[in-house]
């Protein structure tokens, strides 16, 4: 095959809203009709991220250079590609307005404009899977310049299967996925459409097992792909034109601050291989959302492909909030900000869980999500209503935290819906101000959840000793939660600004202590009769007197949950 253009060529599973049924589309016909699509629909949710990540570096970049009707911003200055080969940028001439008047003019129009498409058109070749510019690859004869030569293409060494490529799978030739979604013979087969898909989230969502690295005068480490390290959060609209609009941030997290948005297909390849080996953070979202863990090169034989693979080093995470939207972030031992990177410890964990990251609260000093504060933006400026549901949501791919793999364990996918005005509440009493009282809420239902953690852990220690009690604790204690989940984010879901705080709240303390009782009740319906007989206490000589049982742990957990609800 000699091309394959991402922008003609149907490679994006997309879901169709009024049939409900999957359809392959090409860049070009998702943009042109993004309002019939319900959603990105690929082989799993984390791949649908890194596309719609590589779908929103297009828009940003295009729709920060040019307003709805083609027309370059007056501070900068566009060559026939509709690149930026300068810029006139002073505070008196950068409007941050014109931006936001470019957003809301796509809004009311309810679709891209021919902007998006003469940029696709006289870019193409940058978008061809093969070719002199491969995406999201390089040619033979750069591959072969940023290795050693032991590990130039012709010695055949630093190859990636495609099984080990496809996240559903993530075989390599040391070990076999046994469970895989495909049989043994076709592991290593993908459609031309399948293999673009996957490329983009190896990109995202690599491991380090890869031997092959590039050339560097210091000793470096392969990095992980970037979305690993995040614990992503998005905006998902109604359909995927609204998906599209509402995580298009034109604006940087200084205001008054323009930055050109240049993603990697911009890049000259050499520079971009010393910015990385420099480990220079991106300054712009377009970077980011398409930044590389790999150089990539394919080589085709009668139509099948072998994948060789060079690793980059990672690009320093600390204090990246202002460049990188979509990401939740804790603070480091020395009190840096750094990416809340998922872990498989918390993968049952439900959205509303890390609620204190998502919104402005006193405790994380401001440091939400930027696509949280671009929906404020919005809302402050009339552009969405105020009373609109925010649905906020979650995916991406947990590895197995093995430091010399990083493979693909488990994936996770959630949202939360809330009402724009709760979300952003403007009371100028703190205590009185929704985002508080809602944390109150989750860090009860987190005072309860460890309450009954207590009471498994008892009845585990009767069971099994105090060895195993651990281990029966953190099994069954995720069964609270699975009660409370659905409940809560209901809850949540209709909560309103005009709403009286007290009664909201009161209304879910006596929905969490229901909840409780019924996830005791559920298990008290399975105990045995070890758990009746019960244990004699430690140091207690008498085994007939005074035994720990599960009525005794029961009746503690009760009165435990009665006093932290209605202290």
């Amino acid at each position: 095959m000699d091309s394959f253009n991402l922008v003609t060529e149907p490679w994006i599973k997309v879901l169709e809203s009024k049939t409900n049924s999957e359809r392959l589309v090409s860049i070009e016909e998702l943009l042109k009709n993004a309002k019939d699509y319900r959603q990105i629909a690929g082989e799993m949710h984390g791949q649908d991220l890194a596309v719609l990540r590589l779908l929103e570096a297009i828009l940003t970049t295009i729709y920060s250079r040019v307003n709805e009707d083609g027309q370059a911003y007056e501070w900068l200055k566009l060559d026939e590609r509709m690149q930026v080969v300068g810029s006139n940028i002073d505070e008196a001439e950068f409007d941050s307005e014109e931006l936001l008047n470019t957003w809301e003019a796509l809004s009311s129009k309810g679709g891209f404009t021919d902007a998006v498409f003469n940029y696709l058109d006289r870019n193409a070749d940058l978008f061809d899977f093969f070719g002199s510019h491969p995406f999201y690859q390089v040619t033979k004869e750069q591959y072969d310049a940023h290795v050693v030569a032991a590990k130039r293409v012709d010695k055949g060494k630093g190859t990636v299967d495609l099984m080990q490529m496809n996240r559903l799978i993530s075989q390599s030739g040391n070990s076999v996925a046994l469970f895989a979604p495909k049989s043994a013979p076709q592991k290593n087969k993908m459609s031309i459409d399948e293999l673009v898909r996957w490329v983009i989230s190896y990109q995202n969502f690599t491991g380090v097992t890869d031997k092959t690295k590039v050339v560097a005068k210091e000793k470096m480490s392969n990095g992980r792909g970037w979305l690993y390290t995040l614990n992503p959060i998005y905006i998902k609209g109604k359909n995927l034109f609204e998906t599209l609009l509402l995580n298009m941030i034109l604006l940087n997290d200084d205001e008054d601050k323009y930055t050109i948005q240049k993603p990697v297909w911009e890049e000259d390849l050499d520079s971009y291989v010393k910015k990385r080996l420099k480990q220079i953070k991106p300054d712009n979202y377009a970077e980011v959302y398409t930044v590389w863990s790999r150089l990539l090169h394919i080589e085709w034989k009668d139509d099948v492909p072998t994948v060789f693979s060079a690793g980059l080093p990672a690009f320093n995470s600390t204090n990246a909030f202002d460049i990188e939207p979509m990401s939740t972030w804790r603070k480091d031992k020395d009190g840096n900000w750094i990416p809340a990177t998922r872990q498989l410890s918390s993968l049952g964990w439900a959205m509303w869980r890390n609620f204190g990251q998502y919104v402005p609260l006193e405790k994380n000093e401001g440091k939400q999500p930027l696509i949280i504060e671009w929906i404020n933006i919005l809302k402050e400026g009339g552009y969405i209503q105020s009373t609109a549901r925010i649905n906020l949501h979650t995916t991406g791919i947990i590895s197995n935290g093995g430091a010399t793999s990083l493979m693909p364990a488990a994936e996770f996918d959630d949202n939360l819906q809330i009402e724009a005005d709760v979300l952003f509440d403007e009371n100028p009493d703190l205590a009185k101000k929704w985002p508080a009282r809602i944390e109150e809420m989750v860090e009860l239902n987190q005072t309860v959840g460890r309450k009954y953690y207590g009471f498994l852990m008892e009845i585990g220690t009767i069971r099994f000793g105090s060895r195993g009690a651990g281990d029966f604790a953190g099994r069954k204690s995720q069964d609270f939660y699975d009660n409370l989940n659905e409940p809560f984010t209901n809850w949540l879901s209709g909560l309103s600004n005009q709403d009286e705080r007290e009664e909201k709240v009161r209304e879910w303390k006596d929905e969490l202590q229901k909840l409780s009782l019924q996830t005791l009740d559920q298990f008290l319906e399975q105990m045995t009769p070890r758990d009746i007989t019960g244990v004699k206490k430690s140091g207690n000589d008498d085994a007939d007197k005074d035994r720990d049982n599960i009525f005794k742990a029961a009746s503690k957990f009760k009165a435990g949950v009665w006093k932290v609800i209605h202290k």
